[in-house]
């Protein structure tokens, strides 16, 4: 899975990282929903390697991180990941 910045309008500072992906419950994405966001899933990363990157890549497919929590006893940070829906 990639981490990704925005540098410009059409370049990104990538990095690649070692994550855990599980789907996201019912309530998860109804609440993403009330954001404007269509919940796809949860990512767990290790904290130290979570930078505050706003969007993520995994399998070709970009997303932005709308949601985040930890870091957890474990070490790790859960990044929720969609797409947004609605405006703009």
């Amino acid at each position: 899975m990639t981490l990704l910045v925005k540098k410009n309008q059409t370049e990104y500072l990538e990095k690649e990282v070692f994550a855990e992906i599980n789907p996201v419950g019912r309530d998860e994405f109804t609440a993403a929903g009330q954001k404007d966001y269509k919940a796809s899933m949860m990512i767990e990363v290790w904290g130290f390697e979570y930078e505050g990157q706003t969007e993520v890549m995994v399998d070709g497919r970009k997303m932005a991180i709308y949601r985040t929590y930890g870091p957890k006893n474990t070490g790790k940070v859960e990044l929720y990941a969609g797409e947004r829906i609605g405006k703009s």
